[in-house]
């Protein structure tokens, strides 16, 4: 009965001990590790409540039960108890959905428009712990304000659910490390057009491997031009990278983007095949050829 009496007390405060008379959604963030009192505080600092003891009051009713951190958005005429209420359920979470084939980089902008995490201290981590094509790239619900390495590490347990069961196996018996199935595994992403043709497209870029040729993939130019194109010129081919596999041979030192589930099985999976040559169609996909004479052929009656 106190507890319903109590409660009846605080709706009646709500009305009187309001902030202000303002309905504008306001942003707060409660900081990890803050006690209540802190909370409290801060809040009557922003002008957020009158009172602290409003807010506190709520403590007591909930038994003084952990708030949790994050960002959270609430109208500015919020009773204290109504915002301790709010802070026990937790921040609001954000939908984040990262296309198959996007860059670190392009993750990074999309956290820091959608409020998760700024762009520096994200690339920060994903450079110094070296994560591109590491990422899953998926959708996620993410609270706002959280760290990077707490959004890199959710990404890269993604990439380990995700990753086909035999990728370590399937990489030693390609006679590639990890690391470099996952780099192969990139380009695929990002040089196939159509679902299909990834085994194909893996199982080309194989061959060449295994005869020591030059991979000679253009998404690899794209990669260290700093951005992709829909059509490279001979200058963007002799850009002097170390991830232009026009000018350096065998895979590059790291991934190029960051690759789906299918591009992933595609690589540690690639099709027995003995082509050597592809080059895109009208037709949404590409044009396989074994000899160079008929690649030359195909990209002549294309033209």
């Amino acid at each position: 009965m106190f507890a319903v009496a109590v409660l009846v007390v605080a709706a009646g405060l709500h009305h009187v001990l309001r902030s202000s008379p303002s309905s504008a959604p306001v942003r707060f963030q409660v900081q990890k590790g803050h006690s209540v009192r802190e909370v409290a505080r801060e809040l009557q600092a922003q002008g957020l409540i009158r009172y602290r003891w409003t807010f506190l009051f709520g403590s007591k009713i909930f038994r003084h039960k952990a708030i949790r951190p994050g960002v959270y958005e609430f109208s500015a005429n919020a009773s204290g108890l109504a915002l301790y209420r709010q802070f026990l359920q937790g921040p609001p979470k954000v939908r984040v959905t990262f296309p198959e084939g996007w860059t670190a980089g392009q993750m990074a902008s999309l956290l820091e428009t959608r409020g998760v995490c700024p762009v520096n201290p994200f690339m920060d981590v994903v450079t110094r712990e070296k994560r591109e094509g590491y990422l899953f790239p998926d959708t996620y619900f993410f609270e706002q304000g959280l760290s990077a390495d707490f959004v890199v590490q959710r990404l890269i347990e993604r990439f380990r659910e995700k990753v086909p069961k035999d990728f370590k196996e399937r990489a030693k018996a390609l006679k590639l490390s990890y690391g470099q199935l996952v780099t192969l595994a990139s380009i695929v992403e990002r040089e196939a057009r159509a679902a299909q043709e990834r085994p194909l497209i893996a199982g080309v870029f194989y061959n060449r491997l295994r005869k020591h040729w030059y991979l000679e993939s253009c998404a690899t130019v794209e990669y260290a031009l700093g951005g992709w194109k829909p059509h490279l010129t001979y200058k963007d081919l002799a850009v002097e990278s170390p991830y232009n596999t026009y000018r350096h041979a065998g895979l590059p030192p790291g991934p190029i983007c960051n690759p789906g589930e299918a591009a992933l099985e595609a690589a540690a999976h690639p099709a027995q095949t003995d082509m050597m040559f592809f080059v895109a169609d009208s037709s949404g996909t590409h044009r396989f050829s074994r000899y160079y004479n008929e690649h030359l052929a195909v990209q002549r009656k294309g033209r």
